[in-house]
């Protein structure tokens, strides 16, 4: 069996990958047949030795690929002989941050030999009904007029929008708007452009300095990244000229730090922050080593 997971909204997909791995480790109690490879760099016959290879118990095995669109040559090898991969008991979970064409050969593969489900970001009545199931979750209470004020500072950011919903919890379990205007910053206002001043000017020990602060102040490390990750992706979006709809300060900044960075570079950030992503939520690398490497490494 075949499973792809894709699409921007990542928290939401991530959610989904974490469920599916709780699922697999919970009725396989060895946890021995749960992988992790990364697309970019496995190739076929690694793959098909992981997929079809003798379980050790003879369990099930769950092997998670993440970015395997990356990877052309892997992605026309599974096209012509993935079939077997298909016809498995064993699970292939391909995970997809970066964004996938329609037309892409791949995905129609997947489409129609496995199971596909794209998380596209959450608007409207689908991001009311889902901020106000979180603080549900979290034996809160939110009124209209706050959640629509929570929603006009944070928007679609659904990793910030966690980690504001339990700051609130935490404050009031039944959140007003007095509440939300006290607590929660507006996301334009977000201080991360201080950060991505610092990288720009490869002053690494300002850079990790900065992000350490919002950490002691009790920012999240996913959080930190997902805001980072944002910015980088406004600085992207000014560059290639698609810049339609975004808030006028952030777009002045990000105006201003497109001339600091190459679209190369910034590209190369941008995926880095979402290996670390990843890594982080499969528990490949320790979240107070995350911020370290980010820097370390661009």
């Amino acid at each position: 069996m075949i499973i792809l997971l894709h699409g921007e909204d990542t928290y939401r997909m991530r959610r989904k990958m974490r469920e599916i791995m709780d699922e697999h480790k919970e009725k396989h109690k060895s946890g021995l047949n749960l992988r992790y490879l990364e697309g970019k760099t496995t190739s076929f016959d690694d793959l098909r030795n992981e997929m079809l290879g003798i379980s050790m118990f003879k369990e099930k095995k769950l092997i998670v690929v993440s970015d395997i669109f990356s990877n052309s040559k892997l992605k026309e090898e599974i096209i012509e002989r993935g079939k077997a991969f298909v016809d498995s008991d064993n699970v292939l979970l391909l995970i997809e941050s970066s964004s996938i064409t329609a037309k892409d050969k791949l995905l129609a593969f997947l489409i129609k030999e496995g199971k596909v489900q794209e998380f596209e970001p959450l608007g409207g009545v689908k991001l009311n009904n889902w901020a106000k199931e979180e603080v549900k979750k979290l034996n809160g209470l939110i009124d209209e007029k706050a959640l629509e004020k929570l929603i006009e500072y944070v928007g679609g950011d659904l990793w910030q929008m966690e980690n504001e919903i339990r700051k609130l919890v935490n404050y009031s379990s039944s959140i007003k708007e007095k509440d939300v205007e006290a607590m929660v910053k507006p996301k334009y206002e977000t201080n991360v452009f201080d950060t991505i001043d610092a990288i720009a000017a490869k002053n690494k020990k300002k850079a990790i300095e900065l992000l350490k602060e919002h950490a002691e102040k009790g920012d999240s490390v996913l959080y930190l990244l997902a805001m980072v990750a944002s910015q980088i992706r406004n600085i992207i979006a000014v560059k290639s000229g698609s810049n339609a709809g975004m808030h006028p300060f952030v777009l002045r900044k990000a105006t201003y730090q497109a001339k600091n960075f190459s679209l190369e570079d910034l590209k190369r950030i941008y995926q880095k922050i979402v290996d670390l992503d990843f890594e982080i939520k499969v528990g490949k690398i320790d979240q107070d080593m995350a911020l370290d490497v980010l820097i370390s490494e661009i």
